[in-house]
């Protein structure tokens, strides 16, 4: 089973990042096909220990792959537990995306011209980046580095089950981690203004909060149904308005 488990979130995460690479790139100077094989290596080394210290230490603290775990083996319940999760988690991304947006747009005024508008890679591009980032980035952020925060953490406190203020503390910093994750993309704009570097990571901060929240108390699919209905919303609709 872990093995398997192991399989269908790797393949699911290289196959999310070759698409998002192959159609939501900006700059399509350098051609798809000589970007493949060091893109796969590249995530490859941080992708498989991600997975596998998400499915070693996840279960014991009450993190991992429960739920996919549930649908692998058929439990009952185990798809009815799904889709309540996932509506759940796409109806606060929903809403904490078109806060952001909010933001963005009352806040358009004071940010640099360099840095690109939401939408901007078009439909396609956005749908694209939208499930790249999704899943690969909660693998990353949420089932890898926040698990084995909290791992280390609670096994540190002599905690056999975290406590929900260990749990908060880990999902802040993940987050903050998952904000500065995002300046050097900022920088590549040559859009790095105080205000825009405060933004970035205060918007990413505050999606990374919900996403580690549904990691916790729904799980994985949770957050990356969160994390793709945030991004759609910034990425997609306002390339439909224009």
């Amino acid at each position: 089973m872990q093995f398997l488990l192991l399989a269908i979130l790797f393949g699911a995460t290289i196959a999310a990042q070759l698409i998002s690479l192959a159609f939501g790139r900006a700059d399509a100077e350098q051609s798809f096909a000589s970007m493949i094989l060091p893109s796969v290596i590249f995530l490859s080394v941080v992708t498989l220990p991600s997975i596998w210290v998400g499915i070693r230490l996840g279960r014991p603290i009450g993190l991992g792959t429960p739920l996919i775990e549930a649908l692998l083996s058929k439990q009952p319940g185990a798809y009815r537990q799904l889709v309540k999760d996932a509506v759940l988690a796409g109806i606060l991304g929903l809403l904490v995306g078109g806060l952001i947006l909010l933001i963005r747009v009352f806040s358009e005024p004071y940010l640099p011209a360099e840095l690109p508008a939401f939408g901007h890679r078009g439909v396609i591009g956005g749908l694209a980046v939208s499930l790249g980032a999704a899943v690969a980035e909660e693998v990353w952020f949420r089932l890898g580095l926040m698990t084995l925060l909290v791992w280390s953490v609670a096994r540190m406190a002599g905690q056999l089950e975290p406590r929900p203020i260990v749990v908060w503390s880990i999902i802040f910093v993940a987050a903050v981690g998952f904000g500065m994750a995002h300046l050097p993309q900022l920088m590549s704009y040559g859009a790095a203004s105080p205000f825009a570097i405060g933004g970035t990571i205060f918007g990413n901060s505050l999606v990374g909060m919900l996403y580690g929240w549904c990691y916790w108390r729904r799980g994985l699919i949770a957050a990356i149904v969160a994390h793709f209905s945030v991004d759609v919303v910034l990425h997609v609709l306002p390339a439909l308005a224009g």
